[in-house]
């Protein structure tokens, strides 16, 4: 997924299309779309489902990022914008 123009370029490292960030956090992918563009933000449960989905995501792997799996515990933790957001907004 290219998000380099979202509010959450970071995303596209971990779901390959709109569709998959949008079932990890159980939405639908306008709902997503809009997130992603700043028309809409993500809720808080939405944050903890995306960070929950990237902490499996990352445990799944052969050879585990610690950074990657750090930032995404602290993600769900409630650093989710500080972590993913872009940092120009």
């Amino acid at each position: 997924m290219t998000c380099s123009d979202s509010l959450y370029p970071s995303l596209g490292r971990y779901f390959k299309s709109q569709t998959e960030l949008a079932h990890a956090a159980n939405k639908s992918r306008t709902y997503v779309w809009e997130c992603l563009n700043g028309q809409r933000k993500f809720t808080r449960a939405d944050k903890k489902a995306i960070s929950a989905s990237i902490v499996v995501k990352e445990l799944d792997k052969p050879i585990i990022d610690e950074k990657e799996l750090s930032d995404a515990m602290k993600a769900y933790k409630g650093k989710f914008d500080e972590i993913y957001k872009r940092k120009d907004e």
